[in-house]
């Protein structure tokens, strides 16, 4: 899978030392190294326009599944690890570690009103 989809969860995987790559179900996933929490792309293939949805494994149990719009996970998770990467430094260092991080992200997704509307803020 190449889509939208693929791509933040691509990017969530990239995020380390807080996830990683995973495969699972035929896919290449993301998996939080805190909870086990497995993060799948959704096919939006036939959608007119992609959004970015992601399936939320909760801690990797296929039972306890959600689907949740991508970006504002990938927001979530590039903060988080902008947090932790930043320990001990000082808060300019993070704050230009975050926006670094947001920026892949915009290049990600595009001009998507949710993901527009967040990274205003």
């Amino acid at each position: 899978m190449t889509g939208l989809s693929q791509r933040i969860v691509n990017y969530i995987a990239e995020l380390k030392p807080l996830h990683t790559f995973q495969f699972a179900d035929g896919h290449d996933c993301a998996l939080s190294l805190a909870d086990g929490t497995l993060y799948m792309p959704v096919d939006e293939s036939h959608h007119e326009k992609e959004e970015g949805w992601i399936a939320v494994l909760w801690q990797g149990d296929a039972h306890r599944r959600s689907e949740l719009p991508g970006p504002l996970l990938a927001y979530h998770a590039a903060l988080r690890c902008a947090e932790l990467e930043g320990v001990g430094k000082p808060s300019w260092e993070i704050a230009a570690h975050r926006e670094i991080l947001l920026a892949q992200l915009r290049n990600i997704c595009g001009n998507l009103p949710h993901i527009q509307m967040i990274l205003r803020s």
